[in-house]
């Protein structure tokens, strides 16, 4: 065995262990063991370790064995780990950052400034979002930069970070799932009345978890909360299949 395919196996075995770190963690969480800010430490540092290790096995020159089928799936996957590892960044440099500035904490009140700038941020962010999810996913984390508590900024970037997972490898959909779901929770968090964000999170909990009965708790939060038509239209194409699968 030559020096790149020990280095390729060892990055396997660390994929494997820190994928299942992340399924015990949230067997963990689920059963009270862990309080909301331990678990939101160590899952955080857990992505950031699973997304850094994707990335060196998604490096140039990968041997056959984990060559892609298509290119676009190759490409899917790399977008999905910048992406990831920017928001990991973002997320738990956004508080202190906030703090140092003087900008918005949970609690305080927008200055004018600030006010117009994130307007103008978010109004450049819905004008990409289908036609450039990169850079509209970029826009709404200077949003959540200047204000951490920004609903519609939390809610957009995690959507748009889920669609762009689908086409990924199961590994990516579950950091993706990950990420984008703590960003919804946050969201509906910060205003449970805010449609968006349980349809969203409806949504890829089915998609990219599986979880048909989670999926069909907040599809109904979404639907009793009168979501805008074009979020409506997202849940109408989906609640069929998760009511299928939910009766089995």
């Amino acid at each position: 065995m030559d020096k790149s395919d020990a280095n390729f196996e060892s990055l396997v075995d660390q994929r494997t262990f820190l994928l299942q770190s992340l399924r015990d963690l949230d067997a963990e969480f689920k059963a009270g063991d862990l309080d909301l800010d331990d678990y939101n430490s160590l899952r955080s540092d857990y992505v950031a370790r699973t997304a850094q290790v994707l990335k060196e096995l998604e490096s140039p020159e990968p041997t056959s064995s984990i060559r892609e089928n298509t290119k676009s799936t190759k490409r899917a996957r790399q977008t999905v780990i910048t992406l990831l590892l920017v928001l990991i960044v973002a997320t738990g440099t956004g508080w202190l950052v906030a703090k140092q500035s003087g900008q918005r904490l949970s609690g305080q009140s927008l200055s004018g400034g600030i006010e117009d700038s994130t307007a103008s941020l978010l109004s450049r962010a819905r004008a990409t979002n289908f036609v450039d999810p990169q850079a509209a996913i970029e826009l709404y984390s200077q949003v959540l930069g200047l204000d951490p508590d920004n609903v519609e900024a939390l809610t957009y970037r995690a959507w748009l970070l889920a669609l762009i997972a689908r086409g990924a490898g199961s590994e990516i959909k579950q950091l993706a799932f990950l990420s984008a779901s703590s960003d919804l929770e946050r969201a509906i968090k910060i205003d449970a009345n805010y449609p968006d964000a349980h349809c969203f999170l409806g949504i890829i909990r089915f998609r990219l978890a599986g979880d048909a009965i989670g999926s069909r708790e907040q599809l109904k939060i979404c639907e009793s909360q009168n979501p805008p038509a074009e979020v409506k239209s997202f849940v109408d194409s989906i609640i069929a299949e998760v009511d299928a699968a939910i009766a089995g």
